[in-house]
């Protein structure tokens, strides 16, 4: 059996192009001959990745592989017309090729809701799958309202829970972890989408009650006038550790040094970096604004004083001991079972 993953790969460590790689790993340990269209804005080279940056190399290697009988397994959000666009031609029909999506945003229900051009451009879209997995019950809810037939769809977190390996922590991170107590650690981008401003009225709350306490972040956009002037008005800016962009190694390791990981954003998908904070064993604080993992320590959304209520809480709780899903597996044992199904179905098309 063959596999070609379609989706973004690192860098940058985003949570589609984390899952595609450790999806590859994981097929690779497992002796599966794997190899990665990586459509994303990476470049750094790894063993069968295949960079492609443009439409028409991207059409040429597709077709390829579908020639060849690949089993072809597409990831996207699903919360814009380019995903869609991906999905519609990576599902062309071509028998000799078993073909799977995953469909990763938490904002996928909402963009379809949008018009019934984009619901029909769905359904449209994943005719061509024998499996649709969607990371939630709500993505789940928005396809079958598109028209997808309910039994085609699996819902499984976009999680390798036996992938999460932490690496060694970079010399700032080690100076956080030694200077700060109670270390929290935030993962950041500049959209508002990941709650900013309501984690740093948070940390103001908990810096009247904690003075050592000290919030590690870590990811794009920490560098910009625009963090620093939100970091000044919240009066937080003594109680930062700005660590910049991690390699995801380097990412896990912070989180495995850390005390609490918050998860402070006003929409949301079935985050990996919550799901690896699980696995670390470390406690998880985060908005619930969608469904989260059991053992996940909510606080309402947008509420900052709830949020610094819930990160006492599991500071004093600490972790829950639960088991986190492992997504490797459940695919590896999908790809077997339509591939034996195909093969028997050509034998029986021969016989005739």
């Amino acid at each position: 059996m063959r596999v070609l993953l379609i989706g973004d790969y690192p860098p940058p460590h985003g949570g589609v192009a984390i899952h595609v790689q450790q999806l590859h790993r994981f097929l690779r340990e497992r002796g599966v001959e794997a190899q990665v269209l990586d459509i994303g804005k990476g470049g750094r080279p790894a063993p069968d990745v295949i960079p492609v940056r443009s439409v028409a190399p991207f059409g040429l290697r597709l077709a390829g592989f579908l020639s060849a009988g690949w089993t072809v397994h597409v990831h996207t959000g699903g919360d814009n017309p380019k995903s869609w666009m991906l999905a519609a031609v990576a599902g062309v029909p071509a028998p000799r090729s078993p073909r799977f999506i995953t469909l990763h945003s938490g904002l996928l229900p909402g963009f379809l809701a949008g018009s019934a051009a984009r619901r029909a451009l769905a359904r449209v879209a994943l005719a061509g799958y024998s499996r649709v997995v969607a990371v939630s019950g709500a993505v789940k809810d928005a396809l079958v309202g598109c028209g997808v037939p309910a039994e085609k769809i699996l819902v499984q977190p976009a999680f390798c829970a036996a992938q999460v390996r932490p690496g060694p922590v970079t010399q700032a991170a080690e100076l956080a972890r030694s200077r700060r107590s109670p270390l929290l650690v935030m993962a950041h981008h500049p959209s508002p989408v990941y709650g900013r401003m309501v984690m740093f009225r948070a940390l103001r709350v908990l810096a009247d009650e904690l003075p050592g306490v000290g919030l590690a972040v870590f990811g794009p956009g920490t560098r910009t006038p625009e963090f620093a002037r939100d970091a000044r008005e919240a009066r937080v800016a003594p109680f930062l550790e700005d660590l910049g962009e991690l390699d995801h190694e380097e990412a896990l390791g912070l989180l495995a040094r850390s005390d609490v990981f918050i998860r402070p954003t006003t929409h949301d998908g079935d985050s990996l970096s919550v799901r690896e904070a699980l696995a670390l064993g470390v406690p998880c604080v985060a908005s619930d604004v969608c469904v989260r993992p059991e053992g996940t320590y909510l606080f309402r959304g947008g509420h900052a004083r709830d949020l610094a209520l819930r990160v006492r809480q599991a500071l004093v709780e600490g972790p829950a001991q639960v088991a986190q899903p492992d997504v490797g597996p459940v695919l590896l044992e999908l790809y077997e079972d339509l591939a034996a199904s195909r093969f028997e179905d050509s034998r029986t098309a021969v016989a005739t």
